[in-house]
């Protein structure tokens, strides 16, 4: 589908939008998991990704992440960078992934790369060199 592929290049990774199933751990200041929850991207990128939850998590907080994209099981940490309320219902997060180890970024990488449009003029290593 042709939406599920749209990103952005005015950011410094390309997004892809993608459902994807995200389970979230929120640990305390003390390293004592806080919170647990079951969401979905609502895109995903080489450097983050943003998360609809139902219920908002503080801002600026630090989250492992189990995404499942595709096949594959993907474990990350990312810190919550924005909040927005989608409805009384719902929220979403923008999630900037920390400290990627070198086989989840490749993940990662051949995720999105796979999801990515063909462009002629090579508008995917544009992206992707910026940042």
């Amino acid at each position: 589908m042709a939406q599920d592929q749209e990103y952005s290049q005015h950011r410094a990774h390309p997004r892809i939008k993608k459902l994807n199933l995200v389970q979230v751990s929120r640990f305390d200041e003390e390293g004592f998991r806080a919170d647990l929850a079951t969401g979905r991207t609502l895109n995903i990128s080489r450097g983050g990704m943003r998360l609809e939850l139902h219920h908002p998590l503080p801002l600026r907080s630090i989250v492992g992440l189990t995404l499942a994209l595709d096949d594959e099981i993907v474990d990350v940490r990312g810190k919550i960078v924005y909040l927005e309320e989608m409805d009384p219902e719902r929220c979403a997060m923008g999630i900037e992934f920390e400290g990627l180890g070198d086989e989840a970024r490749r993940r990662i990488d051949r995720y999105v790369e796979k999801a990515l449009p063909a462009g002629p003029d090579g508008a995917d290593e544009e992206a992707s060199s910026s940042g």
